[in-house]
């Protein structure tokens, strides 16, 4: 009997041990980073902001998903206040001398909230920050606050990988 139980032992250790391997694996494997899907929007998604100084221009740069490149319209005021979708006003929290409106259409803001912060200073000498303002019927909506002497501002558009790119000049 003695060689009978050695021989089941033998058998028996290494299933029960790739059992429990396996039980306990799984959950030390989910635990884990993975690499999430990219995001899927309706319509293209605002991926994220940066913005950069120049020689004579800040240059601020949305980065979008896959999908068609959105329409853009801009306004700008000296007060930073804005309407919100429910009728309130508000004002961009980070304060300027002038601020630059800017909305996409069609576009969605996905998840940008989640994984950028809605608003974002970057003391740039005429861009001090962009803020996510809110979004509306795929129209999202953005505060860029700028100080010092602001010429003019052009708004463009480029692909590969897509992007809306608004150059402020001093």
């Amino acid at each position: 009997m003695p060689t009978a139980r050695r021989v089941r032992a033998r058998i028996a250790a290494p299933a029960t041990a790739a059992l429990l391997a396996a039980l306990f694996a799984a959950p030390m494997a989910s635990a884990a980073p993975t690499q999430t899907a990219a995001e899927v929007c309706d319509n293209i998604c605002i991926d994220g902001v940066r913005a950069a100084t120049h020689s004579d221009h800040d240059r601020v740069v949305f980065d979008l998903g896959t999908g068609s490149l959105p329409t853009v319209t801009t306004m700008t005021n000296t007060t930073g206040e804005y309407g919100m979708p429910s009728g309130l006003s508000e004002t961009v929290e980070i304060a300027g001398s002038s601020y630059l409106f800017v909305d996409f259409h069609p576009a969605r803001s996905g998840d940008y909230a989640e994984t950028n912060p809605v608003v974002e200073a970057f003391g740039l000498p005429t861009v001090k920050g962009v803020q996510f303002l809110y979004e509306q019927h795929a129209q999202p909506a953005f505060g860029i606050s700028l100080d010092g002497p602001v010429s003019r501002y052009n708004v463009f558009t480029l692909s590969s990988p897509n992007r809306v790119v608004i150059d402020i000049y001093r």
